[in-house]
């Protein structure tokens, strides 16, 4: 295999990087993932540019540079602060759950699904691998879909992480939508991210400033399971604690012709992604390979 050389250093860093920080007091674990931020974001500059750019044309040109660039900086941070807390999640118990996080919105969730299953559209804001885990192990049976990572060895780490707390975690591959109707039809909860560019039969969508193509999935998984939408947006507070916000549920209309019925679910889960990514934009992912705002493939 032409990169096993480079895969093989991958894997070893990443879990030394583990073995640290798994150790550590968390915030002190956190430090490591602020001064990766630092470095990617002050010396490296990964896509910083890039990111300020997107951040600009959504807030419009009223904030200043100075401000930009924090919101900018932030979200690196969180990226990295996410990035430790994934390598940490074999330490995270039910007693330490409520220390981290707001469990009267896990206790929603299981409200508003009453038994049954549920599709809960996440957007890349906070710590959406948390939010999952978190309610994995306070009693909500999740899964969700995750395409395969180009190192195999990375790929089959993150998965043990999130699977040692009972997460379910199915590659995208020919079987995926069986799998994800039977898990919903059973009662379990498909925790899915939306807001990433389709590249091939995305819906047009409003969001952000622009014309965005996104899969119907959220919409179609739904519908076909007869299980409603949770759209639910999360925030970082400060280091260490986590809050999510849980809106209306989305359903189907069985009256309504089904492809105008997806679209009309998707853009109403992407304006309440909208307004928490305005509202907040410091705790938005702004840094995604696969921009929201990009252009379909068929018109680059």
């Amino acid at each position: 295999m032409r990169n096993r050389p480079k895969h093989l250093l991958e894997y070893g860093g990443l879990r030394a990087l583990g073995f640290v920080v798994q150790r550590l007091p968390n915030r002190a674990a956190l430090m490591i993932g602020w001064i990766a931020a630092f470095a990617a974001f002050y010396v490296i500059r990964f896509r910083v540019d890039t990111a300020r750019k997107r951040i600009r044309h959504v807030v419009g040109t009223q904030p200043s540079e100075r401000e930009i660039r924090r919101i900018a900086w932030l979200s690196m941070r969180n990226m990295c602060f996410n990035a430790v807390e994934i390598m940490r999640m074999p330490l995270l118990t039910p007693e330490r759950v409520p220390v981290i996080a707001d469990v009267s919105a896990i206790e929603k969730i299981k409200e508003l699904m009453s038994g049954k299953g549920a599709v809960i559209a996440l957007p890349h804001m906070g710590n959406w691998d948390m939010a999952g885990v978190a309610s994995q192990i306070m009693g909500i049976p999740i899964f969700f879909m995750a395409r395969r990572q180009k190192n195999p060895l990375v790929d089959d780490y993150l998965n043990r992480m999130r699977g040692i707390t009972g997460v379910e975690t199915i590659p995208t591959d020919s079987r995926s939508l069986r799998v994800i109707l039977r898990n919903l039809k059973e009662g379990k909860a498909f925790a899915i991210l939306p807001d990433v560019h389709a590249r091939h039969g995305g819906i047009p969508v409003h969001f952000l400033n622009g014309t965005a193509y996104v899969a119907p999935g959220t919409a179609i998984f739904a519908r076909h399971a007869g299980v409603q939408i949770i759209p639910v947006t999360l925030t970082r507070d400060g280091w260490t604690r986590h809050r999510w916000h849980i809106h209306t549920p989305i359903k189907a209309d069985p009256e309504c012709d089904k492809n105008e019925d997806a679209h009309t679910m998707m853009q109403k889960v992407m304006d309440l992604f909208d307004k928490a990514v305005r509202r907040q934009p410091e705790q938005y992912f702004w840094y995604n390979k696969r921009w929201i705002l990009d252009p379909p493939e068929s018109i680059q």
